[in-house]
């Protein structure tokens, strides 16, 4: 009798789960890059409202951007609660895969980035930066993860890469970027970002008069 409720309950589990759509397909996960490398998704959620019951199963990167209450639940788990720190980034191989659902409990919106990490192995072993401006948070199989902090004026020199950068802004910046010759000056707010092509030179100035911090993805 024990082996047909373990039967039954993994039967139910596993069907439980393969209703549960990929993340990159809940609809509060807004898919607003993607190349060979990333899958960049942005997801804004307002006071009160929840996501669909969802599967992480993408080695990813994740950073907050916002100071809000929030809970998450895992299927078949208790509410867990959290309040989420703006520019905190952490990584998650997601070998076992991770099947939960997100609400925000507070009276402001919600802000939160899943840089999934799309590649299945390494394509180039990348040297690490030492660029005094950065500080490597994770050195993993298919990536470099940076916290860049430029005060006013520096500027960093970004050697070419055979994969490329991803460039997220952790706040508001004023930005001269230059690729070979061209240059450009954005005006980054959080959650904004740039992707560097492989084989380009490139530089981040900060032109602004106040410290700017970013998030580095160099891949692999």
């Amino acid at each position: 009798m024990y082996k047909i409720y373990f039967f039954l309950g993994s039967l139910h589990s596993f069907f439980l789960a393969n209703a549960q759509p990929a993340v990159k397909d809940e609809p509060r996960h807004h898919n607003v890059f993607e190349n060979e490398y990333i899958r960049i998704l942005d997801v804004f959620l307002p006071p009160n409202d929840t996501t669909q019951y969802h599967i992480h199963s993408t080695p990813s990167v994740f950073t907050t951007f916002t100071k809000t209450a929030t809970a998450s639940q895992l299927i078949g788990g208790q509410p867990v609660k959290n309040i989420s720190e703006a520019g905190y980034t952490w990584y998650d191989s997601l070998v076992t895969p991770r099947i939960h659902r997100v609400w925000n409990e507070d009276s402001t919106w919600f802000h939160v980035m899943d840089i999934e990490l799309t590649s299945a192995k390494p394509r180039s072993n990348q040297p690490l930066l030492e660029e005094s401006s950065l500080q490597l948070q994770f050195n993993k199989p298919l990536a470099n993860i940076y916290r860049l902090h430029l005060k006013a004026g520096d500027n960093m020199q970004l050697p070419a890469s055979a994969t490329g950068y991803l460039l997220v802004s952790l706040g508001d910046a004023v930005m001269g970027y230059q690729e070979n010759n061209s240059r450009q000056r954005r005006i980054m707010k959080s959650g904004h970002y740039v992707w560097i092509n492989r084989g380009l030179l490139s530089s981040i100035t900060n032109v602004a008069n106040t410290p700017s911090a970013f998030l580095l993805l160099q891949l692999k």
